[in-house]
């Protein structure tokens, strides 16, 4: 029996928006925000600092859904820095996903934040063809995405379309395309 291969990936976004330290802070350690701002998550269950929720995430022709649970491992208010560490697995498959994701926040010219992400991904399943460099450009727009949504009103995606997958294909095929070409369409199944 051979071992499951594991997918590791390291990535780094770092974002200024126009809010405040305090507004993004409130935002980043609200745990249904962070669900309904972040692209295809749901949170369902929230109780103190650990949550309950869902992933999908549209591959291609492929829809894969992850349930899971998740806390919020630390939240330094004095220091601006949360730490959220979440696990999950396919609902209709074998694969897993692990993911801790790591905020700072600081105080940019003009009443900006500087939001800086590190997220630490390991995943086992059909995703782990996409590698580091990939990974890195595929989730750009969607941390922008993300990090902007929090720094908008707490209305903002109230009532929104919580159960959209997060389609990686449509979100992130213009910026790889851009960076490697038209040869990635392939690998998305629209190069022939």
């Amino acid at each position: 029996m051979s071992a499951a291969r594991v997918a590791r990936v390291q990535l780094r976004h770092h974002h200024e928006v126009d809010a405040s330290v305090d507004h993004l802070w409130a935002a980043f350690t609200d745990l249904r925000r962070v669900g309904r701002c972040f692209p295809g998550a749901q949170v369902t269950e929230v109780t103190g600092d650990d949550f309950v929720g869902a992933l999908k995430v549209k591959l291609g022709p492929v829809t894969l859904t992850y349930d899971g649970d998740g806390t919020l491992t630390q939240a330094d208010e004095s220091a601006r820095h949360a730490q959220i560490r979440a696990k999950g697995a396919e609902r209709h498959g074998f694969g897993k996903a692990d993911i801790v994701i790591d905020l700072e926040l600081s105080e940019v010219e003009g009443g900006r934040t500087g939001v800086d992400l590190t997220t630490s991904l390991d995943v086992r399943g059909a995703p782990t063809n996409l590698g580091g460099g990939i990974a890195q450009r595929a989730s750009d727009p969607l941390i922008e995405r993300f990090v902007h949504c929090l720094a908008g009103p707490a209305s903002a995606k109230e009532g929104g379309p919580d159960d959209e997958p997060l389609d990686v294909g449509r979100a992130v095929l213009p910026g790889l395309v851009a960076s490697y070409g038209r040869s990635v369409l392939g690998r998305f199944g629209r190069g022939r």
